[in-house]
């Protein structure tokens, strides 16, 4: 009879061993998922970063700034031709 005690007691401590074990993963499976979403929303902040620096960059830069007063005067040189057409 204290055979079967003994038997019953080893499951009884496997099955809480084995729960505690279930826990401490589960655990670590959030924590990897708090880690993975972390490195997400980093990521995401570094790549909205260099975006906005390239657009600064582009905004800024001296071949924009010529192809914008080029595409004016040629918007000048129409507005002329069709004032001095229309009268």
């Amino acid at each position: 009879m204290r055979l079967y005690l003994v038997v019953a007691m080893l499951v009884l401590a496997l099955a809480a061993f084995t729960q505690a074990q279930e826990a401490e993963a589960e655990a670590t499976v959030e924590e990897k998922f708090a880690v993975f979403t972390n490195q997400m929303g980093e990521m995401g902040k570094n790549l909205a970063d260099k975006a906005q620096t390239t657009f600064e960059e582009i905004r800024s830069s001296e071949f924009v700034a010529s192809s914008q007063s080029w595409f004016e005067q040629q918007l000048e040189k129409m507005k002329q031709k069709f004032s001095e057409i229309s009268q």
